[in-house]
């Protein structure tokens, strides 16, 4: 049996929008149970969730209604000390945005939570940024870089973490095929060697059928695939 706080949970998770012009639903009754050492990818069309799902998976975003379980904690009920604090030491997200800090260059955006959570490793952060080929852009401010090498960078940052909990949210968006294959392996690879949890939200259907276990939301309701 896998350590109960090596796990996530989603139960009876939903979630609605309100706008002057009424309510929007987007996903109702969802119930998941994340594992760890266990990869999952989260499909479906653009516009039904995706994102927002993972976002309360994460602890980044409260539910309408329904409870959010890190092990067995009901992270919704801690105090927001307490939030952040199994955030920043459980917890790592690829934004699907970047999210780089403007004023810092490449490395220190590598290395930010790693020196935060008191995870810094030098030898194995080092080795991400040699396999993501980001040693000549060390120095270079995010402005300066392109996107696809802020969403390495990116990457790196959230792999320099050694997280328990790895969410992405199309990490491979703006990387071409090489190093889409290049960061999947990746992130698998720290999966089964690190026993991490990794969600994966994705469009590509070929990314999800690398993954142990997919997660199609459609219709409010999230089924496996």
């Amino acid at each position: 049996m896998k350590p109960m706080h090596d796990q996530i949970k989603l139960k009876n998770i939903s979630k609605s929008f309100y706008t002057n012009s009424g309510s929007t639903e987007l996903f109702n009754d969802v119930n998941i149970n994340f594992c760890s050492s266990t990869s999952y990818a989260i499909i479906g069309e653009s516009g039904v969730g995706k994102s927002t799902l993972l976002h309360i998976a994460s602890g980044l975003e409260s539910p309408t209604s329904g409870e959010v379980f890190f092990g067995e904690k009901n992270f919704w009920s801690l105090r927001a000390s307490n939030q952040s604090l199994l955030r920043l030491n459980e917890t790592a997200i690829i934004f699907q945005q970047y999210n780089l800090i403007p004023c810092l260059n490449a490395k220190e955006n590598i290395e930010f939570q790693s020196r935060i959570n008191n995870k810094h490793d030098s030898d194995y952060i080092s080795a991400i940024i040699q396999d993501l080929q980001l040693g000549r852009l060390l120095e270079e401010w995010p402005e300066n870089l392109s996107g696809g090498e802020q969403q390495r960078v990116a990457i790196a940052r959230a792999l320099a973490a050694q997280p328990k909990i790895l969410f992405a949210d199309e990490p491979t968006g703006s990387l071409d095929e090489k190093n889409s294959k290049l960061v999947l392996n990746m992130l698998l690879n720290i999966n089964k060697k690190y026993n991490t949890i990794l969600v994966v939200v994705t469009h590509s259907l070929a990314i999800a059928s690398k993954l142990e276990v997919c997660l199609e939301l459609k219709s409010k309701k999230v089924s496996t695939k």
